[in-house]
């Protein structure tokens, strides 16, 4: 299935998250326990979230799933509480695709904007995510997921 890449300028966006190291056969259950526990977090210090959730990978391998997930946020959050944690998602330049369907077709749009990515002469700059628009508890059709897939680039 042939993904539509465009580039864009993202700011920088404030963001509670926490990091998990995982088996890729475990990332839908580190979600489970992830989202409510920096949910909780965050109605905790009166914030909330400013966006559907997301993932940042920082390693994938077969083995191993090495990613933050959590929530933008309108406005930093203080410090943290056990393993969430504040941070920011980088601004600058991105090129971006959605993924429309089940969670499994998202490798192959990551195959395809990294593909992309090199052919129109872009450098990776850093660890991609994922913006979940549409997710499970929302939408029961996994066949209408939308899930943003962003890649940061570098200038």
């Amino acid at each position: 299935m042939p993904y539509p890449i465009k580039t864009t300028k993202l700011k920088p966006q404030p963001i509670a998250a926490a990091r998990v190291t995982t088996p890729p056969s475990q990332i839908a259950d580190a979600f489970r326990e992830v989202l409510p526990e920096v949910a909780s977090y965050l109605e905790s210090v009166g914030a909330t979230p400013a966006g559907p959730p997301f993932a940042r990978f920082f390693d994938y391998t077969e083995e191993e799933a090495d990613f933050e997930a959590g929530f933008p946020v309108a406005e930093p959050v203080p410090g943290g509480d056990g393993r969430v944690a504040s941070g920011e998602l980088p601004g600058g330049r991105a090129a971006m695709t959605t993924h429309v369907g089940p969670y499994e077709g998202l490798q192959q749009a990551h195959e395809e904007i990294g593909e992309w990515v090199l052919a129109n002469g872009h450098d990776p700059a850093g660890p991609v995510w994922e913006v979940y628009v549409t997710r499970p508890p929302d939408e029961s059709d996994p066949s209408k997921w939308r899930t943003e897939l962003v890649w940061p680039l570098r200038k």
